[in-house]
């Protein structure tokens, strides 16, 4: 019997990426998982690969930036199962830019994808998650933290989430939520240093790399996704991978300008 056995989770993001592969955890834990991304033909897929008798899985086509939508998201978890255990905000985007060159509206759509599409989940999940005392995972970053060069409205939209995840921790504390903010670097993907080539253009080459130029490995996503349900289960209120980020974290809290020399240090030009 294991701790998320019989539980029901909503897993955003969840056709592609890392969504999928936490998605995929879940079910093997034996969770019932609801798959919300905004593609039915990928979330299909998504669900034959990890659940191929579709007996964990409900599949609800979802685009996490439109009210109405994620609205109905929610309607149909309450009306299908009664219930809500777990939401796990993982939809999200990267990407490459300069503060100064990149358009409002460019920031507008990083925000509202990054940001304001889990504030809508949790908006419409969070009484049936006070009912459960269930959890709240916000896929975060590196860049929840720390900023790097060329992820202008990443970097912003990134931190504006941990500011939020922050607010909400507080916000549910008395009601039993738990909340839990994950912020890895760049994990292993098979597009990894193609995927920004055209955001990239005229920027340096350490743009089009994973982690923007930052010398880190890339995540095995399993055990990331391992990782956050034990998470889950511990009720830890962060998860930052690798952990020896902490250090920078720390020491830029101290002096900006002690970070940014350190940050530099671990910067490909």
């Amino acid at each position: 019997m294991t701790y998320w056995r019989d539980k029901v989770a909503v897993v955003t993001g969840a056709s592609q990426g890392f969504g999928r592969i936490l998605a995929g955890q879940l079910v093997k834990q034996g969770c019932h998982v609801v798959l919300a991304a905004r593609d039915l033909a990928k979330l299909q897929i998504a669900a034959e690969a990890i659940d191929p008798g579709g007996q964990h899985t409900t599949l609800v086509p979802t685009d996490v930036t439109c009210d109405d939508s994620v609205v109905e998201l929610f309607n149909d978890v309450r009306d299908r199962h009664g219930k809500l255990d777990a939401l796990f905000n993982i939809a999200g985007a990267s990407s490459r830019g300069l503060v100064c060159e990149t358009s409002i509206d460019d920031f507008l759509i990083s925000f509202d994808l990054n940001v304001l599409s889990a504030v809508r989940c949790i908006q419409s999940a969070s009484e049936m998650l006070k009912a459960s005392q269930g959890h709240v995972v916000n896929m975060g970053s590196l860049a929840s933290k720390s900023a790097s060069k060329f992820i202008g409205p990443y970097a912003t939209s990134k931190f504006a989430l941990a500011g939020m995840n922050h607010q909400l921790r507080l916000e549910l504390a008395e009601a039993g939520v738990h909340v839990l903010l994950v912020c890895p670097g760049p994990i292993a993907r098979e597009d990894a240093g193609q995927r920004y080539e055209a955001q990239a253009s005229g920027l340096p080459e350490a743009a089009r790399s994973p982690g923007a130029g930052v010398k880190v490995k890339a995540i095995d996503p399993t055990d990331l996704a391992k990782r956050v349900l034990v998470g889950c289960e511990k009720h830890q209120t962060e998860i930052v991978v690798p952990g020896k980020a902490r250090v920078l974290f720390s020491i830029a809290q101290l002096s900006g300008a002690w970070g940014d020399w350190l940050l530099k240090r671990f910067t490909s030009s």
